[in-house]
């Protein structure tokens, strides 16, 4: 009697694992999200190339320049690009302080929140910050 509990347990795993292959199946091509780091480049609306300067950007260089008005700074969260107007830097400085520049000492139990952030050139020298979130 115990061996044909274990043959049942087993199936229903088997089936189990069978509907979750064929429920991948049906979603289609995972989500992919638009990435300018990864890319080490873009190119915005007006056709400049920026390409990424570098890794990772230091915490001093990254306050540096979004304190720059002449700097544009992007953030982008899932498909979502926004250019951060000058008023509002000092409040994304506030909101990704605790991710980049402590080891998330000062995160919430429970956030998976992360964010990245990069210095890209154009051709003239300009910069321009791109900082993207994820959860």
């Amino acid at each position: 009697m115990g061996h044909k509990r274990k043959t049942e347990q087993h199936q229903a795993f088997a089936d189990v694992v069978e509907e979750v292959r064929a429920s991948a199946e049906v979603g289609g091509e995972p989500l992919e999200i638009w990435s300018p780091i990864r890319d080490l480049r873009l190119v915005d609306e007006s056709g400049v190339l920026w390409r990424m300067r570098g890794g990772e950007l230091r915490w001093s260089r990254l306050e540096h320049l979004v304190r720059d008005p002449a700097v544009p700074v992007l953030h982008v969260y899932l498909d979502e690009v926004k250019e951060v107007p000058t008023a509002e830097r000092e409040n994304l400085v506030a909101t990704v302080r605790p991710y980049l520049r402590t080891s998330g000492d000062g995160r919430a139990p429970g956030d998976h929140t992360e964010f990245v952030a990069a210095e890209f050139k154009a051709d003239d020298q300009r910069s321009l910050v791109v900082v993207e979130e994820y959860c």
